[in-house]
């Protein structure tokens, strides 16, 4: 019985499939072990662009409270590979010096030349995002400021040198933040004390004008007089009243 003739593969074709699996294996492998090489040194010196973290530091003045936590950046970095891994763990900063006089409500802008990287990283910082951040600051504030006299010591009968001592002699003022920085001490009323007197009195402060709660209200004033006893007469000086203020 005749068939159809049997289709066999081409000898020398089939050498060649061996020959390219067999033959010359080392050239091969060395032309294979090249082309990684340079594909790998091409991929090192080609700068990656990685999105980093960047923490966001603002020096604020001693008068200005945070009412939320400052926000965090990110930054476009573009540098090596070992660079970029190094921001992980040592990300690159924003600091902004805030001032005293700032609004309760701020708004910064931000720019790439902001963000400073951290030392040994040789990268390229080239967008940072948001570009801008809003800061809210408590509107009320409370510090200590100095009492100070506004009393009247009467010497008619002493003669030498006076000093008053308060207790305590600073007091806690509180109440919307600009008009707190403006006050630099709290005055007593005016009121007249005699010397000789060895009581300690108890003065109120003068807080009508001030518009701020202050704390405590009242002061205790010691009086020490250092000298002697003495009267007006006929031999006092001219013009004087007897009426000193410390």
């Amino acid at each position: 019985m005749t068939g159809a003739p049997t289709l066999r593969p081409n000898p020398s074709w089939r050498r060649r499939v061996v020959a390219a699996f067999t033959e010359r294996l080392v050239l091969k492998a060395t032309a294979i072990f090249l082309t990684l090489v340079v594909w790998f040194v091409v991929n090192v010196k080609e700068p990656q662009i990685e999105l980093v973290r960047v923490r966001f530091v603002p020096t604020l003045d001693s008068s200005l409270v945070l009412r939320d936590p400052p926000p965090e950046l990110q930054a476009t970095v573009a540098g090596r590979p070992e660079d970029l891994i190094k921001l992980s763990s040592s990300p690159p900063v924003v600091r902004r010096q805030i001032t005293a006089d700032s609004p309760d409500t701020l708004v910064l802008d931000f720019r790439p030349a902001d963000v400073t990287l951290p030392a040994g990283v040789d990268a390229v910082v080239r967008d940072v995002q948001p570009r801008s951040v809003m800061l809210r600051f408590e509107s009320t504030w409370s510090r200590r400021v100095p009492v100070q006299s506004g009393l009247d010591i009467a010497t008619d009968h002493w003669s030498g040198p006076v000093t008053l001592r308060f207790d305590p002699d600073s007091v806690q003022v509180s109440g919307p933040r600009h008009v707190v920085l403006r006050v630099p001490f709290v005055r007593t009323v005016r009121t007249t004390i005699s010397v000789p007197d060895s009581l300690p009195h108890l003065v109120d402060l003068d807080t009508t004008r001030l518009g701020l709660r202050v704390r405590p209200t009242q002061v205790k004033v010691q009086v020490t007089a250092v000298g002697r006893p003495t009267a007006l007469g006929p031999g006092a000086p001219p013009g004087d009243s007897g009426v000193r203020k410390p």
